[in-house]
């Protein structure tokens, strides 16, 4: 049987949940891995032996619960769920990644990929120019704030290696010229714009923007930012590649707001809804379709466009905002997406349960891929 390893963080002293919030996600892995003919095991860099090229990992017995296992060689594929961009512990983690690679062992996303996702500036440049739409994004600096101030009347100020929303400034400019400046709980009120900068560098206690460590980026909005009737949202659509490793669409959620902040990631509260009935509501039946529809166009673009200039991976998270004429923009790609967006609705009770148990087999599949994927893997590390 086939041993697939996810690569994650151990917490010490924890029985419960071995490797803290994801645990019941890997316990779901353990489980559908099964159906496949995979065994999987969940492992830390502390329990990789590189002399004697042995693991010595954790996986769901027949009883669920977490059995620890002897040590044995290393797994035929590696799904990374691994820290990347932790100062502190992210750099002991590439040394198993880098030990792994050297030894041909095929990953279902490479670290060089996963870290040219996390870097905003960079996977803007990857499919920009193309045919998609991605909104204009920048090196933040004095020049380039000047210049998009002047030429948009809506702004984000992004972090470069920014992950969940965390940093994430909107500017709006109002009909009277003021600008509106929207961080995750407070809304501030510039009425100079030489004042901006000054205002963002503050809330985000930026020292310089010499650094490029931020971002200026055009704004997109299915509405006139500074009126809406709706709340803030984006589609995301998870990417994967099946047992025949083509690309497909496991689904898609609308991610819907609950506040005014500038974000509709899950983790700053925002509720994951049907994708169809939030785009109904805003655009109408017909335009809806046509957004569905694009919108996997363009993730399926970008999908193939990555893997010719990047290599082969397994999984993608797109995130999508359709404009107000229902043009779907690519906001942002997450090479290590969750599935949580599938069971926030498969287990909410403001859906039917024909809609509950649709999402939960979404849920099943978004979980099975990755493993069926690897399948294609053993002993074709470099399958295009």
């Amino acid at each position: 049987m086939t041993t697939v390893g996810i690569l994650s963080s151990r917490l010490p002293n924890e029985q419960q949940q071995p490797f803290g919030r994801p645990t019941s996600f890997f316990e779901e892995c353990c489980r559908v891995a099964v159906d496949l003919g995979i065994r999987v095991v969940v492992f830390d860099h502390n329990d990789v032996d590189g002399e004697q090229k042995t693991i010595s990992p954790a996986t769901v017995g027949q009883d669920g619960r977490w059995v620890e296992c002897i040590a044995e060689p290393w797994p035929k594929v590696i799904y990374d769920r691994a820290p990347v961009l932790d100062p502190v512990i992210t750099p002991t983690f590439d040394k198993i990644r880098y030990l792994f690679e050297r030894e041909g062992i095929p990953f279902i996303n490479p670290l060089s990929f996963i870290r040219i996702m996390s870097d905003k500036l960079e996977t803007y440049h990857k499919i920009a120019n193309e045919d998609l739409y991605v909104p204009h994004t920048e090196c933040l600096n004095e020049n380039t704030l000047k210049a998009f101030l002047d030429r948009y009347d809506h702004l984000y100020i992004k972090p470069r290696n920014g992950s969940q929303g965390q940093g994430i400034l909107e500017i709006v400019r109002d009909k009277r010229d003021n600008y509106v400046i929207r961080t995750l709980t407070k809304t501030h009120e510039v009425k100079d714009k030489a004042l901006v900068r000054h205002t963002i560098m503050n809330l985000n206690k930026i020292k310089s923007t010499d650094s490029c460590c931020y971002l200026v980026q055009q704004g997109i909005s299915s509405e006139p930012p500074d009126k809406r009737n709706f709340p803030r949202y984006d589609l995301r659509l998870l990417m994967q590649k099946d047992s025949d490793a083509r690309w497909l669409l496991t689904g898609a959620v609308a991610r819907v707001s609950q506040t005014d902040g500038p974000t509709s990631n899950l983790s700053n509260g925002a509720r994951a809804e049907e994708a169809e009935s939030e785009l109904d509501s805003r655009y109408g039946n017909q335009l809806r379709k046509t957004i569905l529809t694009q919108a996997t166009e363009q993730a399926l673009i970008i999908c193939r466009l990555l893997e010719k200039k990047l290599g082969s991976v397994g999984e993608l998270g797109i995130d999508i905002l359709p404009d107000s004429s229902g043009i779907p923009w690519v906001i942002e790609i997450n090479a290590k997406p969750g599935r949580n967006v599938f069971k926030r609705i498969a287990n909410s009770n403001d859906v039917s349960p024909s809609v509950r148990l649709r999402f939960e087999k979404k849920r099943h599949i978004a979980i099975s891929r990755p493993f069926e994927y690897a399948m294609t893997l053993v002993g074709n590390p470099g399958l295009k």
